[in-house]
């Protein structure tokens, strides 16, 4: 209620989010953000401000759990000065402790479970008519059934979409689907319906995400449907670029690399999860395939679709490996020369197969495997950028660097938002969102330099 258009009685409730973990986690956040604004909340950009402070959790592994913890307590100390602020705590962190932390971090007011998020509006409802803390961790599976508000954190020209929630695979190292449960497709239609209101919102990008895009329709007992879905989102008017994250090696079949390849709009880009190469940690992994069927799947590419940038991850220091297993794992990623590679040491995590395997790799050993195959990496990568110096790429321009407003930034189609490295504008003008020739005139270890060229009349200028 306003009067005079200028003095609101009852101030909104304010709410100040933050997200932790993967793009997964970051589309349950905007979710719960577009409800909360449907139902009159405003975000804020301070703690200080907010009647609700809301953590999107990540539990994956330690590390990530630790994060989340120390966020969590970092925002209860505004409770101390202002009790009358709520602090909520969702996601992955919440579902997989929600029967130890509420007596741990009695500060939190309520735990909202992967499942239960999307009656975040409720729940405060609920929160507000009682005494905290409630635990809403039970909720049966969700799937995303039908199109939800999504109040977006990500620049105007780019955003993710969810296309289906859970994993179905049971590697021995990974939580996920203790987690998040089995994988669920979401309906083509459904996520065409959001696709069209994204790009209707001036997004220029799409990234696709699940845990597993490759096994997307699979759960339904319906093959080749990640294909036809890549061909009716390109389809959808004002999308420039679509993007593939998540891949499984052993489901990336022709057909789909063919559909990659004759779609314009689809990024020449792949990422493959590997996570080793020795044949005996992959099956100790659970991960279902070998070395030789990587090398047909990295073959194949090369073959339908030669453009593909490639990504990969992988884990050092997995219980059992030994220095000539780690050796052969060098070798490849050499050998193969992937043009991004996130190298993770491996943490033991409570309730998972590998955590009862014997022998335990000591922790400063797979550190020092991981440094030593990330400088592998960096001279391939490093490499692979120097055979771009001269030539004219396309780069979506993304504004002011972070290192210096003296410079924009931008990516190429065959680099991701947020795990990739990023082109440095030294000259032209450019116009944030928009995709627009730049030449390359030098490469660092992990990101390119280049000026625009034919630049439009009006933007932000890349100063030299």
């Amino acid at each position: 209620m306003h009067l005079n258009g200028n003095l609101r009685l009852n101030p909104p409730q304010t709410i100040y989010p933050v997200t932790l973990g993967c793009a997964k986690n970051r589309v349950d956040t905007e979710i719960m953000l577009g409800l909360l604004s449907q139902a009159g909340w405003e975000v804020v950009e301070t703690p200080t401000e907010a009647t609700l402070l809301l953590v999107n959790t990540c539990g994956f592994i330690a590390p990530a759990s630790q994060e989340s913890i120390d966020t969590i307590l970092e925002l209860a100390d505004y409770k101390q000065t202002d009790p009358g602020k709520r602090l909520v705590v969702s996601g992955c962190l919440a579902q997989r402790y929600h029967q130890e932390l509420p007596a741990l971090i009695p500060e939190v007011d309520a735990w909202i479970g992967v499942n239960d998020f999307p009656r975040i509006v409720s729940i405060l409802a609920d929160l507000d008519r009682g005494p905290g803390p409630l635990t809403c961790c039970q909720a049966p599976l969700y799937n995303y059934p039908e199109l939800l508000p999504r109040l977006r954190t990500t620049p105007f020209y780019r955003a993710y979409l969810k296309i289906a929630e859970g994993c179905s695979h049971r590697c021995t190292y990974c939580t996920i689907p203790q987690i998040r449960g089995p994988f669920r497709s979401r309906s083509q239609e459904v996520i065409l319906q959001e696709a069209l209101k994204l790009t209707g919102q001036g997004v220029v990008e799409l990234t696709l995400v699940a845990q597993d895009t490759t096994f997307y329709g699979l759960d339904r007992g319906c093959r080749s449907q990640l294909a036809e879905l890549l061909r009716r989102l390109c389809q959808v008017p004002g999308l420039r670029w679509l993007r593939l994250l998540y891949s499984h090696p052993a489901r990336i079949s022709s057909e789909l690399l063919a559909v990659m390849a004759d779609h314009p709009q689809i990024c020449p880009y792949l990422d493959i999860p590997i996570q080793h190469v020795n044949d005996r940690l992959l099956q100790r992994m659970g991960r279902g395939y070998g070395q030789k069927v990587i090398c047909q799947t990295i073959a194949r590419i090369r073959r339908v679709f030669p453009q593909a940038a490639l990504r990969t991850s992988v884990i050092v220091g997995f219980p059992g490996e030994t220095d000539a297993q780690f050796n052969e794992l060098c070798q490849m990623v050499e050998q193969i020369g992937f043009d991004s590679l996130g190298v993770f040491a491996f943490q033991c995590e409570d309730r998972t197969p590998a955590s009862h395997y014997a022998d335990q790799v000591p922790s400063w050993v797979a550190r020092q495997r991981l440094r030593k195959l990330m400088a592998v990496q960096a001279r391939v990568v490093k490499q692979r950028l120097r055979a771009l110096i001269g030539s004219v790429q396309e780069v979506l321009v993304e504004g002011p660097s972070p290192e210096t407003e003296l410079l924009l930034s931008g990516r190429l189609a065959t680099q991701a938002p947020e795990v990739d490295g990023q082109v440095y504008i030294t000259a032209g003008t450019g116009q944030i969102g928009q995709i627009q020739p730049v030449r390359i005139t030098a490469a660092h270890t992990y990101d390119l330099v280049g000026e625009l060229i034919d630049p439009p009349q009006k933007g932000i200028l890349g100063k030299r």
